[in-house]
């Protein structure tokens, strides 16, 4: 069953992407895929665009014809092709490379406008290493088992910013953040710095929410808008919870977050203001 084209679903989007990049690992067109896996060339094309839906058992093959052995990223898909036609879906957190965060990295690179709001910690693509490290270290036991590598996965989730196409990023980070030491105080310094660099570029976009607002922050905890590149008009939210990420598609909901964002937009400072704040205090420290 093939959905609407003006409205494909985020999660076969998802499977789509993966299957075309393990398609294109291989070498082949999708011509030739096709024939070889015994479809046509148009329901591979149709499959890798998330226009359509597709089986477990379809999709669990056709990972097995393209080699794909990551036992990570196939039951990430997997686990999304069993969730039917249902829009939302949640991960638990892990400490390691887990399916939530193959979920998040696809969304930022599928993207073409990613906003966030994060209340209390600076947004992970505008993150240091050291900021991250630190964040990881100072998680529960166990988690820092596989630091190095999270650490250099979220860095790589970073040039989604410096490709030739990259999305529109605008973020609101409560004033808070700026104030809560994660590290030492060298870590922050360059951490400011950051941020201010990743101001100088044209499709970045800053906001903080000032202490004098911290009464909207009743609304709403951390989350991400993803607004997906065609084919169809599509936005996907990701919330964050204690131990999971919840992933909504129903786009009522989604209304509702663009909603509460552009609430907090309103009541955070401008650009200009907000570069004034992160400079003022790196002067200070």
């Amino acid at each position: 069953m093939v959905a609407s084209p003006n409205r494909p679903s985020v999660r076969f989007r998802r499977i789509g992407a993966a299957l075309r990049q393990a398609r294109e690992s291989r070498g082949l067109t999708i011509e030739t895929a096709a024939r070889r896996f015994g479809r046509s060339p148009g329901w591979m094309s149709t499959t890798e665009n998330g226009l359509q839906i597709i089986r477990v058992d379809d999709l669990a093959d056709l990972l097995d014809f393209y080699r794909v052995t990551d036992d990570t990223l196939r039951e990430s898909l997997l686990h999304l092709a069993a969730r039917g036609r249902r829009k939302n879906w949640e991960r638990a957190y892990e400490g390691r490379i887990s399916a939530a965060a193959l979920d998040l990295a696809s969304l930022e690179a599928d993207s073409a406008e990613i906003r966030t709001f994060q209340p209390s910690l600076i947004p992970g693509l505008l993150q240091t290493a050291d900021y991250t490290g630190a964040l990881i270290a100072a998680g529960l036991p166990g988690a820092t088992e596989n630091a190095d590598e999270l650490v250099t996965f979220r860095m790589a989730r970073q040039n989604v910013l410096t490709r030739h196409d990259p999305p529109i990023f605008r973020a609101i980070i409560g004033e808070a953040a700026l104030h809560h030491q994660v590290g030492s105080r060298t870590v922050m310094e360059a951490q400011f710095s950051r941020l201010l660099e990743a101001a100088s570029l044209d499709h970045v976009a800053l906001h903080m929410l000032p202490f004098s607002a911290s009464a909207c922050l009743w609304l709403a905890g951390p989350f991400d808008l993803f607004s997906l590149r065609p084919p169809g008009r599509l936005t996907v939210s990701v919330v964050e919870h204690f131990t999971q990420n919840s992933f909504v598609e129903a786009e009522q909901e989604v209304a509702t977050h663009e909603q509460i964002f552009d609430h907090l937009l309103a009541a955070a400072l401008n650009e200009s203001r907000s570069l004034d704040v992160i400079e003022r205090i790196l002067s200070e420290s």
